[in-house]
């Protein structure tokens, strides 16, 4: 068996494995309220890709976690993003209809359940990153939970969220969405890929390269969800799409133009190739990592044709 293939093996049962934790880590949910309880399972019916998942167990697994650890970690900030996800759609927010193919939680179930299913996930997502925590490297614990206030807080998640609700109007230039943009999207991922390092064995180097490595990753992400939300339609992207332009919200089209995006979101993903190619050991061991390789699912001569009129 190639190394690539065993990592594609090793992926697509830790793909299994996860989807059944993100299934199934609620609880019994029939004895739950039934109109929370009918807004939790529609969303755990939905598990997504589970890229950050399958990254933050295989990462943590490489790094020595015990697998209940890598597990629950994974599975923690799976459900963190899915939350964050429910509360981009809502109508105070992007006011989205559609995710991943299919209604939005708030417009089948209403705003106010869908609110309070997203905080339960968000509450069993940091039980679960807790769990982690406590099977991890005993001295680096304090680290690790200094790394999730600060990827999720006020100067992560939560506040890169506040900046693209409040804070673009009165500048609309390419810093001001490249910061969102890093606190919005790619502290998630410097979360997903740093934290089971963090806790596992990984040097002070390697933890340095996967940080930089999930920051320029996370930011051609954002540059690529830009474009789509542009040119991209609902059949091929499966969520609302235009809402950036809808909103007023930062978005790089509207900052660069068409081919200064797809400039800035081919030289993201070429320095954040070529740090992963820095990273110490055989390339069979981080290939895991190519997942976070973002792909651009567009047209980009039609792009720039589309632009051009």
């Amino acid at each position: 068996m190639t190394p690539e293939s065993w990592w594609q093996r090793r992926s697509g049962c830790a793909k299994t494995l996860l989807t059944e934790c993100f299934s199934n880590g609620m609880g019994q949910l029939d004895k739950v309220e039934q109109r929370l309880g009918g807004a939790l399972k529609h969303i755990l019916s939905k598990p997504g890709s589970m890229t950050r998942a399958i990254i933050a167990y295989m990462v943590g697994i490489e790094m020595g976690l015990v697998e209940e650890g890598a597990r629950a970690i994974s599975c923690g900030i799976e459900y963190l993003h899915t939350a964050s996800l429910i509360f981009d759609d809502l109508p105070c927010m992007d006011d989205a209809v559609s995710r991943r193919g299919d209604d939005c939680v708030h417009v089948v179930h209403g705003e106010a359940t869908a609110i309070l299913a997203a905080l339960a996930l968000v509450n069993r997502g940091y039980s679960m990153l807790w769990q982690g925590v406590a099977s991890g490297n005993s001295d680096r614990r304090k680290e690790a939970a200094e790394w999730i206030d600060k990827r999720l807080g006020t100067s992560g998640v939560i506040g890169g969220q506040s900046l693209d609700l409040n804070s673009w109007a009165g500048s609309k230039d390419t810093t001001s969405v490249s910061k969102v943009a890093a606190m919005k999207t790619a502290d998630l991922l410097r979360l997903t890929v740093v934290l089971p390092a963090i806790l596992g064995k990984a040097t002070r180097r390697e933890i340095q390269l996967l940080d930089r490595l999930a920051l320029f990753r996370g930011l051609a992400y954002q540059a690529a969800d830009d474009i789509k939300d542009v040119f991209q339609e609902f059949s091929q992207s499966g969520k609302t799409g235009g809402r950036d332009h809808a909103l007023d919200r930062p978005n790089l089209v509207a900052t660069e133009g068409a081919e200064g995006a797809i400039r800035r979101f081919l030289r993201l993903n070429a320095i954040a190739d070529r740090l992963q190619a820095s990273l110490p050991g055989a390339l069979y061991q981080w290939q895991i990592l190519d997942m976070l390789r973002v792909p651009l699912s567009v047209d980009l001569t039609e792009i720039k044709i589309r632009a051009a009129v």
